[in-house]
């Protein structure tokens, strides 16, 4: 009979940490081979791994074979190389076939993209009753006519996508030869990998689970929420959150008192203190260089409010963790003035100047008026060569509140607009997207702004709640 315990770690908990440390004690009784550790993403697996052989310098990189994510392990295990593994390239072939364009990447802002039919043939996969909420939003004769030819495709070009290789593991029906398995981020798993978890680890004596369902984050691509809540077995609530202040734990519970089915989850603030702001407008947001921050919405479409703000303060920052400056072009444009001052370049650097400048461009003429430019940047980059045109590294970072989940900054700041479909989302399935609310505040160690809606949809009235 299998014993499971489920560790459930609030924001700033350690989990990964206690994780860790049953490892430890595992390790005391079973062989590295006979343990897995596995992850919803790369980072989570990847991160159990570097950490596994950083404390464990006994042990080899190969002896922490399933140290992976699911996938991983199903491409491992069915022996899988890169060539059989749908790609970029694939889906361009697909697209010119059908006439359609197809990325092979989703968010939930895909409406009104063909990406929508492959999108819900995934979802069908993965959790079928999250996709028949759509089943009356969506044209069902283009999606069974895009399933169809994508299947085909597929067949035709001898590929096979993730979900593919989980499907074909479960038919398998061979449980990994393990003996304990470590599964984290558990929140965040779809039914189809529930599925592949349970011939996996069939044969396991242990088998730990660590997650926070207050985090479940990711309902609309399939995380299946239901059956992380109802695992038998021991429980353990991690009871001290190392990043969150006082007032910043106080208002969040705020979200998830709201939250219609959860584990409740009592813990400690990592201290006194954190401060809550309101704000009409971005401009009143005080931003300072010398101490970390997240600029999230809920939406992509908002996002470039904070890049204006920003480019207009000539701070450096990452958008989606793209920096928001080419280091290329400020070295073309340091180059170029070092020409200019009548110094001479080494052949990469003259080449470089080149591939920059104007055709109609004349000698002498400062870099803004010679180098090939977006005008719309322009008094941006002025200000970044004046002031910061070496800085390698910033502090801003612009995201949706699903790209930065799992980090943590001094100050967030939370723009309250959403649009239409998630505003019926706040109607059809409030408890997804008080999690939302709750993972973007509570990525705050010291400060907390936010900053009200300025259209018709915003999350403004949960906030007065």
């Amino acid at each position: 009979m299998q014993n499971i315990t489920t560790i459930f770690g609030a924001p700033g908990c350690g989990k990964t940490t206690y994780l860790i440390g049953v490892l430890k004690d595992l390790l005391k009784t079973y062989a590295p081979e006979e343990i897995a550790f596995v992850s919803f993403t790369k980072k989570g697996a990847y991160e159990g791994k570097e950490r596994a052989l950083e404390k464990f310098k006994q042990f080899t990189h190969a002896q922490f074979k399933f140290f992976r994510t699911l996938h991983s392990i199903a491409f491992s295990v069915l022996g899988y190389n890169r060539q059989r593994v749908i790609g970029k390239h694939h889906y361009k072939q697909f697209s010119k076939a059908l006439g359609m364009r197809f990325t092979g990447y989703y968010t939930e802002e895909f409406y009104h993209t063909d990406d929508q039919y492959l999108f819900y043939y995934f979802l069908k996969n993965n959790n079928p009753k999250t996709a028949s909420i759509y089943d009356d939003t969506i044209d069902q004769w283009k999606a069974n006519f895009v399933e169809h030819n994508y299947i085909k495709f597929k067949e035709w070009a001898g590929v096979k996508d993730f979900d593919d290789m989980l499907l074909e593991f479960i038919a398998r029906n061979e449980p990994l030869p393990v003996k304990v398995a470590i599964i984290d981020e558990a929140q965040d798993l779809t039914c189809l990998q529930w599925n592949f978890c349970e011939v996996a680890f069939r044969n396991c004596e242990k088998i730990f689970i660590g997650g926070d369902d207050d985090q479940a984050i990711y309902e609309w691509s399939g995380s299946d929420i239901d059956t992380f809540l109802s695992l038998p077995g021991d429980r353990v609530i991690l009871d001290k959150s190392y990043r969150m202040q006082d007032k910043l734990l106080k208002y969040s519970k705020r979200f998830t008192n709201l939250i219609g089915k959860r584990v409740d989850k009592v813990f400690d603030p990592v201290g006194a203190g954190g401060g809550i702001y309101y704000h009409n407008t971005l401009d009143s947001v005080p931003l300072t260089e010398d101490e970390s921050w997240y600029l999230l919405s809920r939406n992509n479409c908002f996002l470039k409010q904070y890049s204006d703000i920003l480019k207009g303060h000539g701070y450096v920052f990452t958008h989606k963790h793209k920096r928001s400056i080419h280091q290329n072009m400020i070295h073309a444009i340091n180059c170029y003035e070092r020409k200019r001052s009548g110094k001479e370049l080494d052949i990469d650097d003259e080449l470089l100047v080149r591939k920059f400048l104007r055709i109609d461009y004349e000698r002498g003429t400062p870099w803004y008026e010679a180098l090939s430019f977006d005008v719309s940047d322009l008094d941006y980059y002025r200000n970044i060569i004046k002031t910061k045109g070496h800085q390698k590294d910033t502090n801003f970072h612009v995201s949706t509140i699903h790209g930065v989940k799992g980090g943590e900054a001094d100050n967030v700041v939370l723009m309250m607009d959403i649009t239409r479909n998630v505003r019926k989302n706040v109607e059809r399935n409030p408890d997804s997207e008080m999690r939302c609310l709750y993972v973007g505040c509570t990525r705050a160690r010291k400060n907390l702004h936010i900053v009200y809606s300025t259209g018709r949809s915003g999350y403004d009235d949960i906030l007065r709640v």
